[in-house]
């Protein structure tokens, strides 16, 4: 794993239970609220997420691999957008987060 996704895990792994004794179907609703963050801070709105998830009901489900690239894709497309660095940005959290945990020890 990269550096960036360990301590994503670490910081995650904080907060809750063991992460290895999880299942992927346990990490549904984090994502959901992290997704939704975002798509409120894009302007999104919640008739959008209605219509989504009524047209997306139809849809084929996707294996994890692929709906992990279409979720970076996205989050590199918001991240120009929004003239910021997807990468750095998440280091700046993870550091300032890690760094605090560390102190309140």
């Amino acid at each position: 794993m990269s550096e960036l996704q360990n301590k994503a895990v670490t910081l995650a792994s904080q907060g809750e239970d063991d992460l290895s004794s999880q299942a992927s179907s346990d990490r549904c609703i984090p994502f959901l609220k992290s997704a939704l963050d975002l798509h409120f801070a894009l302007g999104g709105n919640v008739e959008a997420l209605d219509a989504l998830l009524q047209a997306h009901r139809s849809r084929r489900q996707l294996k994890v691999d692929a709906a992990v690239a279409n979720v970076v894709i996205e989050l590199a497309v918001a991240s120009h957008l929004s003239d910021i660095d997807m990468v750095q940005a998440t280091y700046n959290r993870l550091d300032a987060e890690l760094d605090i945990s560390r102190h309140s020890k």
